[in-house]
């Protein structure tokens, strides 16, 4: 039997009109345009690599949101004159985008390449008097950055306002074993914000150096590296000072730093540091001791006094047949300024000396106003040394038992008055402070410490991570575990794999 085919009434097959489905879309078309319309002017940038390499830090949106630029009349210029063609032009332009989004209306940034616009470049060599033998990014921060500056001024009005980088500094280098070099990673975050606090600020806060004490000289500044770039951040400018030679710090300078000292202070000299120390206003005093040389009575008896006692042992490893430096370390709960540092860990290379917070009278402490907090602590399978010997062994009548203090800091007056407050750093460790031993977290929590002594707390925080290379840090244990593999599962591995092919080959 064959199927009849249904053919229905005409009417049925012709389409009927849903009023509903035109309301569907007319709301629709509704909704879109009122995205793109808000889009226009609110919107939201997400950055989905893996280390946010496309974002700029914290640190520089809360310098980018401070009352310095945001109380501003005229905008901050910068001008990036790179090349297309340089390596991470690409993730640098991005992070421009980044600083005119956060600006707010405070930061114009202007791009363009010199070797394919030569009539701006010639432009701006007429108004800066700089050549384009190099990429260069421009910092403007004056009132009309469209004024040629003036060769020679006697006040440098406008010339302090203006900060002119060259491309290189934006890069990070490593040498190789050829002595060639190799660009590692991106600074561009670090050096543009400096740039930008500078520009705006124009004259740059005086710390000063104290030579003649062993440790660091003018030749020799290995272990100022890593300060030198902290304090460069902060438009902080660095001095010597030899304390013998004056009767007190002039009335400028905001900051002393002793480094490792070799020989002790005279009476003369601690009566500078102590009228330093009291004087009014935010003062700040940095000093980094070093363990291998612990006669310097009168500069621990100033620290004693204030409520840090350094002593004479060696933060070593406990269980072990030989001298280990290498410390694991905590940065503890304490300052608000190193909040985003809390119980985070790092690794302390170098000798070390503990520190043991203490008041010899707490009733004088109070009146005094001083207060203590622990910024570094080991952790507790290491111990305080206190015998020399080589072959160092925990004795527990002698030795001291961890956790230890690294790195401790001390306040005079009250947090409630930041203008007059005073603070004091005291570290047991100087390798930390040489240039290739810094470690990326450590220099961003000392660079928090720095920012809080001379009260600059948006500049607390960690930096944004621009590596172009992957670099591992590995812990003792984890290198221990690499070490056993290469140099003796593997080669027995292959040995034994080795002689079963033999074997078989034979028979």
């Amino acid at each position: 039997m064959k199927k009849k085919e249904f053919a229905g009434h005409a009417d049925a097959r012709r389409p009927k009109g849903n009023p509903l489905a035109w309301i569907n879309l007319l709301l629709l078309a509704i909704i879109v345009i009122a995205c793109n319309y808000i889009g226009c002017s609110e919107y939201a940038r997400t950055d989905l690599s893996e280390h946010e390499s496309y974002s700029i830090s914290d640190r520089t949106i809360n310098v980018l949101n401070s009352d310095r630029i945001r109380k501003r009349e005229k905008p901050i210029h910068i001008i990036f004159a790179f090349q297309r063609t340089a390596t991470g032009y690409a993730r640098m332009y991005s992070l421009l985008e980044e600083y005119v989004r956060h600006g707010r209306g405070k930061i114009v940034v202007e791009c363009f390449d010199p070797l394919r616009d030569p009539n701006r470049a010639r432009q701006i060599s007429q108004i800066y008097g700089v050549e384009f033998s190099q990429n260069l990014c421009v910092v403007d921060a004056r009132e009309d950055h469209t004024k040629p500056l003036k060769a020679f001024e006697e006040n440098r009005s406008e010339r302090k306002h203006v900060r002119i980088r060259p491309g290189a500094s934006f890069m990070k280098y490593e040498v190789m074993p050829d002595e060639s070099k190799r660009i590692v990673a991106l600074m561009m975050d670090e050096v543009l914000c400096s740039a930008i606090t500078e520009a705006v600020e124009g004259d740059m806060r005086r710390m000063c150096v104290v030579e003649g004490k062993g440790g660091v000289s003018r030749d020799d500044q290995t272990l100022l590296e890593t300060l030198g770039d902290i304090t460069g951040s902060l438009n902080i400018q660095l001095s010597w000072v030899n304390l013998s030679s004056i009767e007190m710090l002039p009335q400028n300078v905001e900051g002393l730093i002793i480094i490792s000292p070799q020989t002790d202070f005279t009476e003369d000299e601690m009566r500078v540091v102590r009228e330093f120390w009291e004087r009014e206003g935010r003062n700040s005093i940095y000093v980094a001791l070093d363990p291998t040389n612990t006669k310097l009575p009168m500069l621990y008896r100033f620290l004693r006094e204030q409520g840090i006692r350094p002593n004479a042992d060696r933060v070593l490893l406990r269980d072990r047949k030989r001298a280990y430096y290498d410390i694991s370390a905590v940065m503890p709960k304490g300052l608000n300024c190193t909040k985003p540092f809390w119980n985070n860990t790092t690794q302390v290379d170098g000798q070390s000396m503990s520190l043991t917070l203490e008041h010899g009278d707490e009733n004088m402490a109070a009146i005094r106003k001083l207060s203590t907090y622990p910024l570094l602590l080991s952790t507790a399978e290491y111990y305080g040394e206190t015998s020399l010997d080589l072959d160092a062994a925990f004795n527990p009548q002698e030795d001291r038992e961890g956790p230890l203090c690294l790195q401790a800091a001390v306040t005079r007056g009250s947090n409630n008055d930041p203008n007059n407050l005073c603070t004091l750093i005291v570290s047991g460790n100087i390798d930390m402070l040489a240039r290739e031993n810094a470690r990326k977290e450590q220099t961003d929590y000392l660079r928090s410490i720095w920012a809080w002594m001379v009260h600059r707390p948006e500049y607390a925080g960690k930096s944004a991570s621009q590596d172009l290379t992957v670099k591992i840090d590995l812990n003792r244990h984890t290198r221990s575990a690499v070490e056993h593999i290469t140099l003796i599962i593997m080669p027995v591995l292959t040995l034994l794999i080795a002689m079963a092919i033999w074997n078989a080959r034979r028979h």
